[in-house]
């Protein structure tokens, strides 16, 4: 009896310890065996198919017999990658397993092949045209056209392929094409041009007002100015890259990235005054002890407010809701004043203080002497004038004798 206590303790340990064997023994390199099948288009096997088989941490070479198969161990439930590399076959990409288990796998191979493109316009060779070969919206190669217009692809499998050419200046060519062995296409491309409207406006208004007499410039194409309504119109070639430069004075030049496409294009721009303040005086001459007033504006005449204010160099004070202050001078003599806000400084305003005692006071002019009246005379140029004032006097004396 006391044996089976014994042997049950032996049991339960074992019913332990051998899962976790298992563990370790599938994670110490525990393999799978693939069967690789190659063959053509036409599901022929190909032989002499030379594969190279990755994984992680791995790798592993094969080649196919006649019958197309080959043989490859690799890891249990590894990712693996098949590439193919045969003298008249190929595979654009490598055939994957995502988890790898005794199985059979076939892999497809094309036949190779390559195209040559011909880019011209209606004056001849197009240069640096760039060549886009696509195949199931995947990009396959990439390329641009040599000095003779001339584009070569490297080895291709054969099939259907979408191939885009596409130059500034041009309209963009895309057709599809099927690739089977070397092959020679043409591609005929058609200059073309389109209009970039712009629109120029002042955001600093609610709502934000047109912005006449803007230069707009596509640098690199031309330009033009805009009109009473912010507006401006530029003529430039399809599928091109440019820059938008906007600019007028007073204003912070404008600049922006442009892609002029094949249709016309419409751009909204917000052109703001450069900002600046400028300073008024009420006054150019005080007395000293007097305050002066002053009066800052933006850049839009509007009040420049909380502008600190600068006496001589030194800070005398700010502006108020309405954009003015009083500055009291106190000493005699010339003085300046600026005012800045935000990093902005404005214009120098020169004030001159005169002494209270006078000193500098405007003399008074002297009184002019009144001439002395001379007697008028019968003679001249009014003759008779003496003979009409003696008969009033004799009119006068002779009522007042009437009177009496």
């Amino acid at each position: 009896m006391s044996r089976l206590p014994a042997v049950l303790c032996v049991v339960l340990v074992l019913s332990l310890v051998a899962p976790a064997s298992v563990a370790v023994a599938q994670s110490n390199g525990e393999t799978v065996t693939l069967t690789v099948t190659v063959r053509d288009q036409a599901g022929n096997p190909i032989s002499d198919a030379d594969l190279d088989v990755t994984w992680d941490g791995g790798s592993t070479t094969a080649t196919t017999a006649a019958n197309g198969k080959a043989f490859v161990d690799v890891p249990a439930g590894a990712s693996v990658s098949i590439a193919v590399t045969h003298p008249r076959y190929v595979r654009n990409s490598p055939y994957r397993i995502a988890e790898a288990t005794e199985d059979d796998v076939t892999v497809d191979v094309f036949r190779k092949s390559s195209v040559r493109l011909e880019v011209s316009d209606d004056d001849g060779p197009v240069a640096n045209a760039s060549v886009l070969i696509e195949r199931g919206g995947l990009d396959v190669e990439t390329g641009t056209t040599g000095p003779n217009g001339v584009f070569e692809s490297g080895v291709l499998q054969a099939g259907s392929y979408s191939i885009t050419v596409s130059k500034a200046g041009y309209y963009t060519r895309r057709k599809s094409l099927d690739i089977d062995g070397e092959i020679t296409n043409r591609v005929a491309l058609r200059r073309g041009s389109t209009a970039v409207d712009v629109r120029v406006v002042d955001p600093h208004f609610d709502p934000a007002r047109p912005v006449a007499g803007a230069n707009v410039t596509l640098v690199g194409v031309g330009g033009s100015r805009t009109d009473r309504g912010g507006n401006a119109s530029v003529t430039a070639p399809v599928n091109t890259e440019t820059t938008l430069r906007v600019t007028r004075d007073g204003y912070r030049t404008v600049e922006r990235d442009l892609t002029v496409g094949e249709e016309a294009t419409t751009v909204s721009v917000d052109l703001s005054r450069t900002p600046s303040i400028t300073l008024a005086a009420a006054n150019e001459r005080i007395v000293a002890g007097e305050r002066l007033v002053i009066t800052a504006t933006n850049a839009y005449g509007e009040p420049s407010t909380d502008a600190t204010i600068y006496l001589d160099g030194e800070r005398a004070g700010t502006t108020d809701g309405e954009g003015e202050a009083a500055v009291r001078i106190d000493d005699p003599g010339d003085h300046t004043l600026y005012v800045t806000r935000n990093g902005v400084r404005s214009n120098e305003v020169s004030v001159e203080a005169i002494s209270a005692d006078g000193d500098t006071a405007t003399p008074t002019p002297s009184p002019t002497a009144t001439p002395t009246p001379t007697a008028t005379t019968t003679t001249g140029t009014s003759p008779g004038f003496g003979a009409v004032l003696a008969v009033l006097a004799t009119l006068l004396f002779a009522a007042r004798f009437v009177r009496r």
